[in-house]
């Protein structure tokens, strides 16, 4: 059995969907979008995920920079909503990074696993997401509590799945592989990173396509964790 449970954040147990969700609802109204481009509100919400995923994708993979993903996603979506180049509100990254943060729907069953685990092992978290803002989450949310350390892989200098990241969330714990399992929703970041760093690794995940290894479990709701440890 694991001395020391390490947790990705976003879609793990901060809700980073729904989060996202009511923020972009905000901004719409703020800006006033509507009045912008004939694409409805939920057309608005459907383009940024597409495009957020896709300028993440380029993140992890170091082709583009923080500040290129932080406009860029929002400028694509807008070109792609037909918003005339001029309307485009070019600070609106600036109010979505102001706003999401302070946000608290939490994976369901996220609180409660964590009051489980919180006597009865170090917890500890790894994040691909940016300092200033994880940090913000983990404050507004009350997570931040649980957690004996905080490897963010800005601050590491490489993103998961590299394994200089999991050597140094090690580090920070003072912890050995054999005694830390790893629970992640990201199959190449979180599942495939951990074990390739010789970590025991479980799979949060809706997806019904079976990914089988020997070091690592799937499940479908953070509960199932309390029957595990």
């Amino acid at each position: 059995m694991p001395k020391n449970i390490f947790f990705d954040l976003d879609h793990t147990l901060w809700d980073f969907d729904a989060n996202a969700e009511e923020t972009l609802r905000e901004l719409y109204q703020i800006y006033q979008i509507r009045y912008l481009s004939h694409r409805s509100e939920q057309d608005f919400l459907d383009i940024y995920v597409k495009n957020n995923a896709e300028m993440w994708k380029l993140y992890r993979k170091n082709q583009v920079t923080k500040e290129v993903l932080r406009s860029k996603r929002f400028v694509d979506t807008f070109r792609e909503m037909e918003v005339d180049e001029e309307d485009i509100p070019m600070n609106i990254w600036e109010k979505y990074l102001e706003i999401c943060p302070t946000k608290t729907i939490l994976i369901d069953g996220a609180r409660d696993l964590l009051d489980y685990l919180d006597d009865k092992y170090n917890l500890h978290l790894i994040t691909n997401g940016f300092a200033e803002v994880q940090r913000r989450k983990l404050k507004n949310s009350d997570l931040g509590k649980y957690f004996k350390t905080l490897t963010i892989s800005e601050e590491v200098g490489k993103q998961k799945p590299h394994p200089i990241v999991f050597e140094t969330a090690l580090k920070n714990a003072a912890a050995a592989e054999k005694t830390s399992h790893y629970v992640g929703d990201n199959l190449e970041a979180d599942v495939k990173g951990a074990i390739g760093s010789g970590w025991k690794a479980y799979w949060y995940t809706k997806d019904d396509s079976a990914y089988t290894h020997q070091d690592c479990t799937a499940i479908k709701h953070l509960s199932e964790l309390k029957e595990i440890f």
